[in-house]
């Protein structure tokens, strides 16, 4: 990603080279058709199936929720050939995902424009159903390490837009994505298999394995349910240093395993366990020069010094229980995780004409760098029972977390061997702990009115270290510690006019931790040239929105629009030749999102759905480099999709046909004149992908087609190298891509 390594940069020979740049290198619905493609007899009963969320953590149908609310079924990311955490954001217009880094793990998620470019912490929160996944804090990887889970047996992933501080707590300022898996079925087994291979144009085969297990341990009281899987990306970038070798193939094994047991009616407890690896061999990016947007050598081609691979492992062990009191019902949620990304980034664009002026020469530079993250969570809520009058919630949580991020960059001669002098090695060991209380309640006046107030306190302790060795160390630092309170509020009113219909407000608040930071002292003087910690930064969002049929039974549509106010952003700093952490003036975004899904036929479905967004800085910001009025980086203002259905009988064999247009607007991944990383215009572009396929007894058979028109889609760019005239690199979506699958149920 184009973040940086938190801490204090070095400044040698009189020329400063921040931290930042060394952690650039290495620190690094559209809602899919909501319909089952086979609907069942209950969900028959509606022309336009009833979707069920969990965002207001109650199980409620979608177009009864205050906000906009994103469900992407398993079922239709499989289908169609989507297996990764990008593919469902291509899904979304609105929602950004970057992966300008060098690979699997090195990637960010934002939504509704709430992005400086390089972030700090993340803003959108990433769940393994109630277990929130992932960093808090931005010392550990949390700004640039989205969870890129398998999308593999999942009975959907939700994705929520704005902030969902008040029920979800730190890092959910922008919004939420969780997945959720299918869970083990008391009655009935399940066996099955599936196979695909797929090819991208002037690219390696790629493959996919999957198996599925259900087996009912006692009828209605107990079952288990494994998931296998293996997804290998042949890649379809090449390397002109290394003899034209494809250089961003990648391997994902996973499996989870879920044991269900239901005692009695009012108790079940779901334990279980996931773990994925992760292997890439780089990422897909591109040279392409800066001031013309043109690839250096050619399509899908680029140059490096060394290879930049990647490996991630996440394990998950979580245990979930649900008592139904009566008088409420009590969830208690314990998740045990550790996460470990490492890989290798190649730099030499930059340090090769940056150091050789200084003395420093050699052929080319390798940047190895780490996170770890190991985190216990534990959540403890009651709910109500459902009433016509007052609904409430209250809970309670906390998180203990352990990480650690490290950077190690060294010259390397024409053998790839190390070399003196070291220049940096970094180490910066973390602790993030948080405890919240929180609760909401619900009004309802009448059966057409009501309000729903939420508020959740938190309050976290931060401990850092820092170890250095190298060249470029700066003199030792002492520990740095933080702690601090917030209080994050929502308000939501809502209105229905008529069945199906309804109207609502929302006003919500979010919020990212701050953390400690190293104090700097001036050498003569002795005075701080920086501040001991960096402040959480907060924002409020005002959302309306209408939800109902425009058609009973043929047609619903949703519409929102809102405005988010974002005060003291989180920013990367460079002071007096060091690099850290700082909080920033305002920015503001505001938008319009808009969804439509119809049924005109028995057997076809179209769903639609438009973005429009207008974020802009609100105050100058050097850090930034950007000025008031300026665009937030890597949001586009237009994105839309549309997707069309058709389900329909081959000989008494189900079959269906499918389609999708994805339109993504021009974005920039900075603004005009940022300290570290140039500006770049990411173009607009269209995409259309196809699928189709038919059921045969046991067996199934369905192919796709991925970029139908083959474009050359650029998704990011990091231009951290471009700084002393290196190449932009920039993210591709896949070429056209070919695929078949095939899938067996032995019972």
């Amino acid at each position: 990603m184009r973040g940086r390594i938190p801490g204090p940069g070095w400044t040698f020979h009189g020329r400063s080279l921040p931290l930042a740049v060394l952690a650039a290198c290495g620190a690094f619905p559209f809602t899919v058709a909501a319909q089952n493609a086979r609907p069942d007899a209950a969900a028959a009963s509606e022309a336009i199936e009833t979707v069920v969320v969990t965002a207001q953590r109650r199980r409620e149908p979608a177009r009864e929720v205050p906000l906009t609310a994103d469900v992407v079924r398993g079922e239709a990311l499989e289908r169609s050939g989507y297996q990764s955490l990008a593919d469902l954001a291509a899904l979304l217009p609105g929602v950004n995902y970057n992966e300008a880094g060098s690979g699997t793990g090195q990637s960010q998620v934002t939504m509704r424009g709430i992005s400086t470019g390089s972030q700090v912490g993340a803003t959108v929160s990433m769940y393994i159903d109630d277990v929130p996944f992932g960093s808090s804090s931005g010392y550990a990887g949390g700004g640039s390490s989205a969870l890129d889970l398998g999308l593999f047996d999942l009975a959907a992933a939700e994705v929520l837009r704005g902030p969902q501080g008040t029920l979800y707590g730190a890092g959910a300022m922008g919004g939420l994505i969780k997945y959720v898996a299918v869970e083990p079925d008391t009655h009935e087994r399940v066996a099955n298999v599936t196979t695909e291979l797929s090819n991208a144009r002037h690219g390696e085969l790629s493959h996919v394995a999957r198996g599925v297990f259900n087996l009912p341990l006692s009828d209605g009281v107990a079952a288990l349910r494994a998931t296998l899987y293996q997804r290998k990306e042949g890649g379809f970038v090449h390397d002109r240093n290394h003899g034209g070798q494809v250089v961003d193939g990648s391997l994902t094994n996973g499996a989870r395993v879920a044991l269900l047991l239901t005692p009695s009616k009012d108790l079940s407890l779901r334990l279980t366990a996931l773990t994925q690896s992760q292997q890439r061999d780089g990422s897909s990016t591109e040279d392409v020069q800066i001031a013309t947007g043109q690839p250096v050598d050619g399509r899908q081609t680029k140059r490096l010094f060394v290879n930049e691979p990647v490996k991630v492992h996440n394990d998950l062990l979580s245990l979930a229980i649900k008592a139904d009191l009566h008088w409420a019902t009590l969830d208690a949620i314990t998740g045990w995780q550790r996460s470990r990304n490492d890989g290798r980034a190649d730099p030499s664009a930059l340090y090769v004409p940056y150091l050789a002026p200084l003395g420093i020469s050699a052929p080319g530079y390798a940047l190895d760098y780490s996170f770890y993250n190991r985190k216990v969570s534990q959540e403890i809520r009651l709910t109500s029972p459902r009433s016509r009058v007052f609904e409430w919630l209250a809970g309670a949580f906390y998180t203990n977390e352990a990480g650690a991020k490290s950077q190690h960059l060294q010259p390397l001669n024409a053998a790839f061997e190390p070399v003196q002098p070291l220049l940096a090695d970094a180490q910066f060991p973390s602790t993030f702990r948080e405890a919240a209380v929180f609760g909401t309640g619900t009004y309802f006046f009448n059966e057409r009115t009501d309000v729903t107030l939420g508020v959740r306190r938190s309050h976290n302790t931060q401990h850092l270290d820092q170890r250095f060795a190298g060249l470029f160390a700066p003199a030792p630092q002492p520990t740095a510690e933080s702690s601090e309170d917030v209080t994050t509020w929502m308000a939501t009113a809502r209105w229905r006019p008529a069945p199906r219909h309804a109207l609502y407000v929302r006003a919500a608040s979010g919020y990212r931790p701050g953390g400690p930071l190293p104090v700097i002292r001036n050498p003569l003087t002795g005075e701080p040239l920086n501040k001991p910690s960096f402040a959480s930064d907060t924002l409020w969002s005002y959302e309306a929105g209408w939800k109902g049929d425009l058609v009973p039974g043929k047609v619903s549509a949703e519409l929102a629009v809102y405005q988010i106010d974002w005060k003291d952003m989180q920013v990367f700093t460079a002071n007096a030749g060091f690099s850290g952490i700082g909080n920033a003036g305002r920015a503001r975004s505001r938008g319009i999102e808009a969804t439509l899904r119809a049924k005109p036929a028995e057997d076809v479905r179209v769903a639609a759905a438009l973005s429009l967004i207008d974020a802009k800085l609100r105050d100058d910001s050097p850090d930034l480099g950007g000025k008031a009025g300026e665009r937030l980086p890597d949001a586009a203002r237009v994105a839309g999709a549309v997707q069309v259905d058709r389900d329909f009988s081959v000989d008494g064999n189900h079959a269906y046909l499918g389609a999708s247009l994805r339109y993504t607007g021009e974005r920039f991944n900075a603004f005009v004149r940022p300290p570290a990383n140039p500006l770049y215009r990411l173009p607009a572009y269209t995409m259309i992908d196809l699928r189709g396929g038919i059921e045969l007894g046991r067996a199934s058979i369905g192919f796709f087609v991925r970029n139908l028109l083959d474009r050359r889609a650029q998704t990011s760019a990091d231009t951290t190298l471009s700084a002393m005239g290196g190449p932009a690199r920039i993210n591709l979506a896949a070429p056209r891509t070919l695929g078949v699958q095939f899938s067996y149920a032995f019972f």
